[in-house]
């Protein structure tokens, strides 16, 4: 009879900003596409007309209003990376990729479509994982960077451009000009789609694999693991 043991793995605040960040990361999706092409007009109630009817500027609120939240999260993330006394895994984020020897043993198992029970690991994180979460903050912030500049392209006055125009101008000039920047922030929520759709495949796939509990972790905080002894 195989014995497993009960790990606490994720804390309340992990799992917390977890589910902020899932949610968030839906909803800008969803009124991003909608505020980059319309896809249903709402009409005023007896009319084919559109007037007193505001669902442009409604999906707009909501967008801004998530990516708060979104950065919020993204900040209060990366703080708990550095110096949470539990949580504080910035090394395996930055530094676990790089690591050949358990580039070679991850990949053996996911090029047979087994995401799981790689050999030889001493930390949470493989490889594959350490990657994605470390391109996942890359990209983060600069999804972050690049909508606080279409946020704030029009915020000019008699007194020329705002103070966040003049400080994020420079990225603006690196990239071109403001279409690129609209351009990046579009192509980088395809990542976020693909990241997300991924991540649930392989948490789904260690669960099942591994059978540790890896689905239901992220709600309970707990993970089980094979008692060699």
């Amino acid at each position: 009879m195989t014995v497993y043991d009960r790990k606490y793995d994720w804390t309340v605040a992990i799992r917390i900003l977890h589910w902020v960040t899932f949610i968030a990361i839906g909803i800008l999706t969803f009124t991003g596409f909608y505020i980059a092409s319309p896809f249903w007009f709402i009409h005023t109630p007896g009319t084919k007309e559109a007037y007193n009817i505001f669902s442009m500027a409604n999906v707009r609120l909501i967008h801004f209003i998530t990516a708060y939240v979104f950065i919020f999260a993204i900040i209060l993330r990366i703080y708990l990376a550095f110096v949470s006394r539990v949580d504080a895994d910035w090394k395996e984020f930055m530094f676990r990729w790089l690591n050949i020897k358990e580039w070679i043993a991850t990949l053996k198992n996911y090029l047979t479509f087994k995401p799981y029970g790689v050999e030889g690991l001493k930390s949470k994180y493989n490889p594959v994982q350490s990657l994605a979460y470390f391109a996942f903050i890359c990209f983060s912030i600069l999804q972050i960077v690049t909508g606080i500049i279409l946020y704030t392209m029009n915020d000019n006055s008699i007194r020329g451009m705002s103070a966040v125009q003049k400080f994020l101008f420079p990225v603006v000039q690196l990239f071109g000009d403001y279409p690129y920047i609209r351009l990046t922030h579009h192509l980088l929520t395809w990542f976020f789609i693909i990241f997300v759709l991924a991540h649930v495949y392989m948490v789904i796939a260690h669960d099942i694999g591994e059978k540790n509990g890896s689905l239901s972790s992220i709600f309970t905080g707990y993970k089980y693991e094979k008692d060699n002894e």
